[in-house]
């Protein structure tokens, strides 16, 4: 739990998924769980969407399927926030590219910068910071470069990678090691990658992933709620995904 500057918060509730897979093949799998995902966030009422990486399963997906994922997108009344994973990293060739014109219109910001980018959603009180992916390799670090929290309001970080259990270096690809998780004072890192739903620590800063949208626990769909409250601080509640008529 966190609890920071409880008087300047007010109560938040965010849906968390990643690794969304959209354009897989043969499967329509991901495209329904990611329908049922937007009802429930229609249906929740949440204030904003976060995806941490991976909404595509490749950069050749086709034009139809980021139709589709815009659509679906546009359903939502709120903001929606998001950077790449390993599936769709953002080099020249990224499936991102293709798809922004789609989504100009529409409140979804990608956070598309290597070095990071920081959005600042002041309806809501909140900060959200991830980089873009230019490759899956072992010198990539997701939360590398990581500013200060904000004065104010509460702050999310978005990373795509894989979380290391100590400092021995590994020929793994984008390692999120211990000193990155012991340098956060962030409220919530939302995590992407992993397609099992963990958390990986509560304390000082929630840092969790949530899982595949198609595949969050135990082979079920599932996303990630995240409850900001003044008082009780971050609290995270694994919802079940319904199959969806926008499927």
């Amino acid at each position: 739990m966190t609890d920071n500057q409880p008087h300047r918060r007010r109560s938040l509730c965010l849906l968390h998924t990643s690794d969304c897979h959209l354009g897989t093949s043969p499967a329509r799998r991901q495209e329904a769980a990611f329908a049922a995902a937007m009802d429930l966030a229609i249906t929740k009422g949440v204030d904003a969407v976060i995806i941490s990486g991976d909404l595509f399963d490749h950069n050749r997906v086709g034009d139809d399927v980021l139709c589709w994922a815009a659509d679906q997108l546009a359903r939502l009344s709120c903001p929606t926030v998001m950077i790449a994973g390993n599936h769709d990293a953002h080099p020249e060739s990224s499936v991102l590219h293709r798809f922004s014109p789609r989504i100009q219109h529409l409140p979804v910001t990608v956070l598309d910068s290597l070095e990071g980018t920081t959005t600042h959603l002041s309806e809501l009180g909140l900060t959200v910071w991830g980089k873009s992916m230019d490759d899956h390799h072992p010198g990539f670090h997701p939360l590398d470069g990581l500013p200060d929290r904000p004065e104010s309001g509460w702050c999310v970080a978005l990373g795509h990678g894989l979380v290391m259990p100590d400092e021995t270096p590994s020929h793994r690809s984008s390692p999120i090691y211990p000193r990155h998780l012991d340098a956060l004072d962030w409220d919530y890192v939302a995590l992407g990658h992993i397609h099992r739903h963990m958390v990986i620590r509560e304390s000082p800063s929630v840092v969790a992933y949530s899982g595949a949208t198609a595949e969050s626990l135990e082979g079920d769909p599932a996303v990630l709620l995240v409850t900001f409250d003044p008082e009780s601080g971050v609290s995270l509640r694994l919802q079940d995904l319904a199959p969806s008529p926008a499927a």
